[in-house]
């Protein structure tokens, strides 16, 4: 009896030990879930249904992006982290979700580097500074001039407190020596609109921009850096325009599983994706709206995230951005 016993718990264990392996043969049996971090339109939305479109042909099941915009990504986060970590659940964020709200919330209920599994980053963030041409400006130089004559007068949009768009222009106004308001928004498609409107003065967008530059509706100053921008290689990185240290606010997209995600299903959305990365159409269509194309591996994103919190959460401390 006691041997039953023995042999039993034996292979209970051993089932257990092989159903990961085997969860991860099988896999994907039903449709997967990107969980875009920001409301439809955003470039982070657009590389999202792009990379879904074509993972869903080489994974032979269908990838559906789903918005949950609001708080910067955490609403988003905190659903994917609570998500059974199986791969059929995925986020794709940009990385002050990750970076910089674990130093400007309170209180966060994830973990950035306990609560996901890294995947790929698709794209690395370049933000363009733009400006509304019913300003007479044409440099970054101009606008700061401007600001300083008339002090207090220029507001700025951001996608939202605590985001990369919010810190590069809390950071020009600091390497400049200006002021300026921050007028938050709930995503960078409400803060574009605006914008475009006048209603606002300048912004830093990370993509979705490019259209309005060419057409004439916005006037691109600077971009991060440290790379110009393919998309507008007339516009110069700010270094080389003599301001110095705005690469602190560049940043990267990244995708992410839930911890305690097979390995094996990682490595393999890992591996598909960069297949994707790879195909020139990816490049040319991320190009176009003003993104960075890039790959990366697993280990690699983890070693971004984990610089990049370090980092970010000395400039915040730099800034004194009051905590939410």
């Amino acid at each position: 009896m006691r041997t039953v016993a023995v042999g039993f718990f034996c292979a209970a264990i051993g089932t257990l030990c092989l159903a990961p392996s085997a969860a991860a043969q099988t896999y994907p049996s039903k449709p997967v879930t990107l969980v875009a971090t920001v409301p439809p339109g955003g470039s982070i939305d657009v590389m999202a249904r792009w990379i879904g479109q074509e993972l869903g042909k080489s994974l032979g099941q269908p990838v559906v992006v789903e918005n949950r915009p609001g708080a910067g990504g955490n609403i988003a986060a905190d659903h994917v982290a609570r998500s059974a970590p199986d791969g059929y659940t995925l986020m794709i964020t940009s990385s002050s979700t990750l970076t910089i709200n674990p130093h400007v919330y309170r209180s966060l209920p994830f973990n950035p580097e306990k609560s996901f599994v890294p995947i790929v980053i698709p794209a690395r963030l370049n933000m363009v500074l733009v400006v509304h041409p019913k300003h007479d400006v044409t440099s970054v130089h101009d606008l700061a001039g401007r600001m300083k004559a008339d002090k207090g007068k220029f507001n700025f949009a951001s996608s939202g407190v605590g985001t990369l768009p919010h810190l590069a222009s809390e950071l020009l106004t600091m390497r400049v020596g200006a002021q300026a308001n921050h007028v938050p928004y709930k995503g960078l498609g409400p803060a574009m609109n605006d914008l475009l409107a006048g209603q606002v003065d300048f912004m830093f967008d990370s993509a979705s921009s490019v259209p309005h530059i060419k057409a004439g509706k916005l006037r691109a100053l600077a971009v991060v850096g440290p790379n110009r921008l393919a998309a507008i290689p007339d516009v110069p990185t700010f270094r080389e325009i003599g301001i110095d240290g705005m690469e602190t606010a560049a940043g990267w997209y990244g995708i992410f599983a839930p911890n305690g995600t097979p390995r094996p299903i990682v490595d393999r959305l890992s591996a598909e994706i960069r297949k994707i990365l790879d195909m020139p159409a990816t490049k040319e269509r991320f190009i176009a709206i003003g993104l960075e194309p890039a790959t990366s591996t697993p280990e690699e994103l983890g070693a971004a995230l984990s610089n990049d919190l370090k980092q970010l959460g000395q400039l915040v401390r730099q800034l004194n951005l009051q905590l939410q």
